[in-house]
């Protein structure tokens, strides 16, 4: 985290992608990682953005679970 702070400070990072699997773990290390850039994010102007996640193509609706299906409703485009 370091590195992104000297890094955020000569304006060379405008944003982090944070790229995991579509897992709950996942998703708890997304909210942790998040948290620790929080002071970074509120003293330089940063963007941390996430995957889109969703259903994939053939992917049986029946046997989706309901996070899934929410997620593909709300990253529709």
């Amino acid at each position: 985290f370091e590195l992104i702070k000297e890094r955020a400070l000569i304006k060379e990072i405008k944003e982090i992608i944070l790229a995991f699997s579509a897992t709950p773990k996942s998703d708890n290390t997304e909210r942790y990682i998040e948290k620790i850039l929080e002071p970074i994010i509120q003293k330089y102007p940063i963007k941390i953005s996430h995957l889109g996640k969703g259903l994939s193509t053939g992917t049986e609706l029946e046997y989706s679970d309901s996070e899934t299906i929410i997620n593909a409703l709300k990253n529709r485009k």
